[in-house]
């Protein structure tokens, strides 16, 4: 076990694998990684602005997934 930032991705990384193996779908591209760290949210708890358009862009690709997969 690994804390910190690559414990964070291995642990992320470790359930897509799990995933895979159960033969679920998972969203292949564009892949991300979340950490908890300074600037992810501002003072009261929004998305931090420097990370808001970028997350913003994977959620609009993962709708899509969602849509074009459901059925």
């Amino acid at each position: 076990m690994s804390v910190g930032a690559i414990g964070t991705a291995l642990a992320q990384q470790h359930l897509r694998n799990i995933l895979a193996y159960l033969n679920m779908p998972t969203l292949g591209q564009p892949e991300t990684f979340i950490q908890a760290k300074d600037g992810l949210f501002d003072d009261a708890g929004n998305i931090g602005e420097g990370s808001r358009k970028f997350l913003q862009d994977w959620m609009n690709q993962y709708v899509a997934w969602v849509k074009k997969h459901a059925g």
